[in-house]
């Protein structure tokens, strides 16, 4: 004996908290789909003919992680503390010649000459902090200098947002990258014309001598990158793994996108009514007579019935009484069955936890997560443990090192340039940092470094 073939109903529930059974074959309107997210493929080192080399696969890989960043709250709050946690206390230098006789310690200098430059081109502003920012998105940054007209001393110093920038393709004579481009174009996947682009000598810094000599006019451009394994053109960022095809930017950014869609539309599962063919066969005799469009308009008909039954507040608790054949074997046959649903979404079965994948971001970025107040998976100490902060920061202050050498280099090749002239100029450039420590050591728990400015 074969098995009895049911029709299935499914029941929903809309957001006006009314009840309705439809067919499965029914579609459900207004479901928007989830949009998926554009793809950041990875760096491509081949130039394609172009006078520049492509940065990514479709040219746009800047634009790409910023726009895929800006998706996930929680990577935009990660950078940010990044950045300022790069800043500091600020941009401050110290006179090299204190470094002689095997002195370690220095003092912070304040000369005329290079304060009246750095607040002329308003370096602390308007460019250490887009130069912090493109090096915490794209581990690339770009900076515009412009010479005096003696060509002795560099004058301006001018930051070149990442995303508009384009590295020349490499001479092939000399194997050196000669030129930078410069246009907004660039981040909007177009190829600008020649009119529609600057173009800077790019300075080659193991040709020093030479470059100056071969510069026609008195600007020219810098790239600091953080030399990255396999790369000619663009350093990868360490963290170019988070924006892989579905992986944890996506996550994070398809989260909200769900949840939201869901929320609209709040269409949830409730139950399932499963009606057998010998309902019909025990409530009409002649159910195999009739025809299919007398058969759907029966079946519509207890569909409106079920509805009638189950929707609204004045029907709540109400039951559905239906008849059934039981033969001498005890066989039912007729007898419909209402089957409950779970309900996915308050047990957070299929939608993916949102704190775990923005503490992969957070952590991936290279922050602790415990500076946004994420607590770190299977750590001792939770999100709101001094300690816990305390010592991630002061790790993280420390091993900004690096990141701070790269960023800098441009601004310390000024003083060595302007240097050669201008013994005022004879500096290295670096961030003044305060270090955290524990209320036992110092009242208020902040321990400022030798070179911090302290106002009574």
């Amino acid at each position: 004996m074969s098995a009895e073939k049911n029709i299935v109903l499914d029941v929903i529930q809309h957001k006006d908290g009314s009840f309705k059974a439809i067919l499965p074959e029914a579609k459900i309107r207004n479901m928007e789909p989830v949009k998926k997210l554009t793809k950041a493929p990875l760096p491509e080192q081949q130039t394609q003919g172009m006078d520049w080399a492509p940065w990514g696969k479709n040219d746009r890989l800047p634009t790409e992680i910023r726009c895929k960043l800006e998706k996930v709250p929680m990577a935009g709050t990660a950078i940010s503390k990044l950045i300022a946690m790069m800043y500091g206390n600020g941009l401050a230098y110290y006179r090299n010649s204190e470094l002689q006789d095997g002195k370690t310690k220095v003092k912070r200098a304040h000369i005329p000459a290079i304060e009246s430059f750095l607040q002329k081109n308003k370096i602390k502003t308007k460019w250490l902090i887009p130069q912090f920012a493109d090096y915490r998105y794209y581990i690339n940054t770009f900076s515009e200098m412009v010479l005096n007209r003696n060509r002795d001393q560099i004058v301006n110093l001018y930051h070149k947002p990442a995303e508009f920038c384009r590295l020349g393709a490499m001479n092939e004579r000399t194997l050196n990258i000669d030129k930078l481009y410069f246009s907004p174009d660039f981040a909007e996947g177009m190829q600008p014309a020649q009119d529609r682009r600057k173009e800077l000598p790019l300075y080659v810094w193991h040709e020093d001598e030479q470059f100056h000599k071969r510069l026609k006019r008195g600007k020219f451009a810098y790239h600091s990158r953080f030399e990255t394994p396999g790369i000619t053109y663009y350093a990868r960022p360490f963290w170019i793994g988070l924006f892989r095809e579905n992986g944890w930017i996506d996550v994070s950014a398809n989260v909200p996108e769900i949840v939201n869609s869901m929320m609209r539309n709040q269409v949830i599962l409730k139950y399932q009514i499963l009606i057998p063919e010998s309902y019909f066969q025990v409530r009409y005799h002649e159910w195999d007579q009739y025809s299919d469009d007398e058969r759907n308009d029966i079946m519509d008909k207890l569909i409106d019935s079920i509805n009638e039954n189950l929707s609204g507040t004045q029907n709540a608790y109400k039951s559905i009484t239906t008849l059934f054949k039981e033969d001498e074997f005890g066989n039912k046959s007729g007898k419909i069955e209402i089957l409950a649903i779970d309900d996915k979404m308050k047990k957070d079965n299929w939608v993916p936890s949102s704190e775990i994948s923005d503490a992969q971001i957070v952590q991936g970025l290279g922050l602790h997560p415990s500076q946004v107040g994420l607590a770190p998976q299977g750590g001792k100490m939770g999100a709101g443990s001094g300690s816990d902060q305390r010592e991630s920061f002061n790790t993280g202050i420390s091993l900004n090192t690096i990141d701070q050498e790269i960023v800098l280099e441009p601004l310390n090749y000024v003083a060595e340039f302007n240097a050669r002239i201008n013994p005022d100029w004879d500096v290295t450039f670096f961030i003044d940092h305060t270090h955290h420590t524990t209320t036992n050591n110092k009242e208020d728990g902040m321990q400022p470094s030798d070179n911090t400015i302290q106002v009574d």
